[in-house]
């Protein structure tokens, strides 16, 4: 629940530059290449205090980013290989 004048603010100017920017658009040229192109990375408990794994990834498609997300992981991971297994997971399913 919103409550008090700076959530109202904040919210008035949220609201204020999604009217502002309702034209903007992602554009591609006809010639150029449509395949998707992933980066995924992960490190392995790069958080000293919880030691969680911080994951990545990006997706490019006609060589702009359109899709991009870095955050710790969920659970804790005792390999790399586990902490890059994860990171490749959640990229999987956001690409489909």
């Amino acid at each position: 629940m919103i409550s008090g004048k700076p959530h109202w603010n904040a919210l008035k100017h949220m609201l204020a530059y999604i009217k502002a920017t309702t034209h903007y658009r992602v554009t591609f040229k006809a010639e150029s290449n449509l395949n998707p192109i992933s980066y995924i990375n992960s490190d392995f408990a790069g958080c000293k205090e919880s030691r969680q794994s911080t994951k990545g990834n990006i997706f490019i498609v006609a060589g702009r980013p359109v899709s991009w997300e870095s955050k710790h992981q969920e659970t804790v991971v005792l390999s790399t290989v586990k902490a890059k297994y994860m990171a490749f997971t959640r990229a999987t399913s956001q690409a489909i």
